[in-house]
């Protein structure tokens, strides 16, 4: 069984595009350059939504002078500026992220992700995916201990290269714990998939995580979308008023998505 999850609801309307799993390191100038021009070339955005891994690791609001930081960051402030909502889940790696990061780049954070109703009335649910990674026990076991309050209150306030040491030689053991499980255990599940639908009455549930797009309908009817990593084949989810449809970051990248109709 999936933990529970506490999804807020968040009004939206217009354009809204989903994308996950960027995985940015910010330790050199040119980590985030590429989807810092993505975000400046977006045109026809009423909201945009990442659900979770922006960054490959964040340890606290120290992360905001590295190098590669503020080139993300200011690109995120501009694109508010601009008229475009943005939604910051927490993912695996950057489940640090708090009002600090909001302040600066005029992001909205959400802990577990949220849930909206769409221009046709049907309901949408948006999560990070880690949480229907159930058969992954030793996982979910590390999950909670990660996001204690006494984690969480310590990470912020070690020194940055000790953080980021920390969080790198984490990086190394979870890839290779990883490589080590079958492939059935530390996927998401579709029961986990379809109790969470179920709980939050969605017609739509779509998460990120594994890096391997799915479109698939659950036993309770809902429709599930999994979404590559960013910059793969079906990495970006357009939802209009009249489609919703699983496309590539570079197309969106050359449309104004008030008038992108179908993939």
């Amino acid at each position: 069984m999936s933990p529970k999850l506490t999804l807020p609801e968040v009004e939206s309307s217009g354009v809204l595009l989903v994308i996950a799993d960027l995985h940015l390191d910010l330790a050199t100038e040119r980590g985030g350059r590429d989807f810092a021009l993505w975000l400046g070339r977006l045109s026809g955005v009423t909201t945009l939504a990442i659900l979770g891994d922006l960054f490959d690791a964040w340890v606290g609001p120290a992360q905001e002078r590295m190098p590669g930081a503020a080139n993300v960051l200011d690109a995120m402030r501009i694109l508010g500026e601009r008229g475009t909502h943005v939604l910051v889940v927490h993912g695996n790696r950057d489940f640090l992220l708090d009002a600090s990061f909001e302040a600066r780049t005029g992001a909205r954070v959400l802990r577990d992700g949220f849930t909206t109703t769409l221009a046709d009335g049907s309901r949408a649910a948006f999560v990070h995916g880690d949480t229907l990674c159930t058969k992954d026990r030793a996982y979910q076991r590390l999950r909670r201990l990660l996001r204690s309050s006494t984690v969480s209150w310590l990470m912020p306030r070690l020194p940055l290269a000790v953080g980021t040491a920390l969080a790198r030689r984490m990086r190394r053991a979870s890839v290779a714990a990883v490589a080590r499980k079958p492939e059935e255990e530390k996927t998401v599940q579709r029961d986990a998939a379809d109790l969470l639908a179920r709980e939050v009455k969605a017609d739509l549930l779509v998460c990120g995580h594994v890096h391997e797009f799915r479109d698939e309908s659950l036993a309770s009817g809902a429709r599930w979308i999994v979404l590559d990593a960013f910059g793969g084949v079906r990495d970006t989810l357009f939802l209009g008023e009249r489609v919703v449809a699983a496309l590539t970051a570079r197309d969106v990248a050359s449309r104004d998505c008030r008038t992108l109709d179908a993939p």
